[in-house]
């Protein structure tokens, strides 16, 4: 994991990114609901279902790490949604 990244907000990232190792596909910006809360959501958006128990929470630091193409919008403001089609395309603003 690339450790250049110092962000220490918190993230939710799907469990099927966290134990099963898919890409992220999906990525959201909410509100935050606390002051360490990015507010951002990463999804593996493979249509698996998965109760709202099993997400984790990681920092945002983490993500980028995974994936650092993730790094150029990790400041977007709320609102914000991402979306690729396979772990090789470009992320689309939507």
């Amino acid at each position: 994991m690339n450790t250049n990244y110092k962000d220490t907000r918190a993230a939710i990232v799907c469990s099927h990114i966290a134990t099963k190792h898919l890409p992220i596909l999906r990525a959201i910006r909410t509100e935050p609901l606390e002051p360490e809360d990015s507010g951002w959501q990463f999804l593996c958006n493979s249509g698996e279902e998965e109760g709202d128990d099993e997400a984790q929470v990681w920092l945002v630091s983490e993500i980028l790490g995974l994936e650092p193409s993730l790094s150029q919008f990790v400041n977007l403001p709320v609102g914000t949604k991402l979306s690729r089609k396979d772990k090789s395309s470009k992320w689309d603003q939507i």
